[in-house]
């Protein structure tokens, strides 16, 4: 493949059948699901038709690789979206997979969970992160559901004049995207539009790399109306700031390293994948990758709950993470670094479920960074993924093979007004 450019919002746009030539290359890369050419062909004839399929529609991870080896750009991974969205709204969802509904933070979720049992300093953070008192500056420092359970990340000298805000309610719909529930992620984006007209930034500072491309590349397709002069990533902030030596190196870390790549780094294209690489580099760690990277990385784990078939199936995303770590293991890295707090938080959970002692350490790129500069990480991970692990347990398990389905109530604009 060439070099990978960014791509733009045509690349989630709808499937153009027109285009699609059925010559099955798109899912012959499918780091999941390995297909011959054969059956490739016959899973795109199955989705196009409207029928069954032997695999995708219950395996799929909406990782999006299949679209970057389309020749024609006919956007194979929207139909796989388009079909769940028909499956969904005919059958429903199994009621396991109300316990992932993470725009619903007043009724009980993983999230919620998690973050009823936090410490009394994560609590007071995230109080001073839902505030709607006007920003300081003129840049909105956004967390995303996955730091806001994890917000200790952010307690660093190099983030402590980021004015950051964010609470659960003002979830990009990150995983709404993902799993085809296309008239929920408009509801969505109403509810951004009224939050941000009353924060009224100019730049948005996103703390992950799938927030960042939903915000540039996925509501405006959606009906997301405002407008900002920039949308930037944390990875590309630190970069700059490491650069230019205000983020200054005094402690090379001399690690080996493996990287798990956010399922969305390859949507920025190969400039974007490699900053993390040059940051691990620039702190002394050599890289070991795993055979699944850069655009042909597989998600931690997380996105095998996301077809309706699964419906957030634990033991599913429990054997796709253990996939991953299995990989981690094999490469004799001493850490396993992430830049998304939620591969962070599932990597951590699967450890639980691993079936021999997984002592490698999993270490955000922020908390390396923190090393390098001679600070302490506040590590509260191994204590949120526990009380995570055990929310789920308690939570999802006794509804894990529950006949019973629901469908998701619309989101209000106003997010105290949400019907549960």
């Amino acid at each position: 493949m060439e070099k990978i450019q960014p791509v733009t919002q045509e690349f989630f746009g709808f499937f153009k059948p027109d285009a699609c030539e059925n010559c099955g290359e798109c899912l012959t890369h499918c780091p999941i699901m390995d297909f011959t050419i054969e059956e490739a062909k016959s899973e795109i004839q199955h989705l196009k038709n409207g029928t069954q399929t032997k695999r995708v529609l219950s395996e799929c991870q909406s990782c999006f690789t299949c679209n970057f080896y389309c020749k024609n750009n006919s956007n194979p991974a929207s139909l796989i979206l388009q079909r769940w969205n028909e499956q969904y709204k005919k059958e429903g969802l199994k009621i396991r997979g109300k316990y992932y509904m993470t725009l619903y933070p007043n009724y009980p979720n993983f999230r919620t969970y998690g973050i009823d049992r936090m410490t009394e300093q994560e609590t007071q953070i995230l109080k001073k992160w839902a505030s709607l008192e006007p920003l300081k500056g003129d840049t909105l420092t956004y967390p995303g559901c996955n730091v806001i359970l994890t917000p200790t990340l952010t307690q660093t000298s190099f983030f402590k004049d980021l004015d950051i805000r964010g609470r659960l309610e003002y979830c990009c719909g990150e995983t709404l995207f993902r799993t085809g529930y296309t008239e929920l992620l408009k509801q969505v984006s109403t509810r951004l539009d009224k939050w941000f007209n009353i924060l009224k930034p100019k730049h948005l500072l996103v703390l992950c790399t799938a927030g960042t491309n939903v915000f540039k590349n996925v509501l405006p397709n959606y009906g997301l109306k405002y407008k900002f002069e920039s949308i930037t990533s944390y990875i590309e902030w630190l970069w700059d700031r490491i650069e230019s030596r205000e983020i200054k190196i005094s402690r090379p870390l001399g690690l080996k390293v493996t990287i798990q790549d956010s399922c969305y780094s390859k949507m920025f294209g190969d400039d974007y994948m490699d900053i993390p690489r040059k940051i691990l580099k620039k702190i002394g760690c050599e890289i070991i990758e795993v055979p699944y990277n850069r655009e042909n990385m597989r998600c931690c784990g997380i996105a095998a709950g996301f077809s309706v078939d699964s419906a957030y199936h634990a033991l599913k995303i429990r054997k796709a993470t253990c996939d991953n770590l299995n990989d981690a293991k094999k490469t004799g890295a001493d850490v396993v670094c992430v830049y998304c707090s939620g591969c962070n938080q599932t990597y951590n959970i699967a450890k639980k479920l691993y079936l021999k002692k997984f002592d490698l350490p999993i270490l955000h790129i922020i908390e390396l960074i923190q090393m390098a500069i001679g600070e302490t990480p506040k590590r509260l991970i191994e204590r949120t993924s526990n009380k995570i692990f055990w929310g789920i347990i308690s939570k999802q398990f006794p509804h894990m093979y529950s006949k019973k389905t629901f469908r998701i109530p619309p989101i209000s604009e106003d997010p105290e007004k949400t019907a549960y």
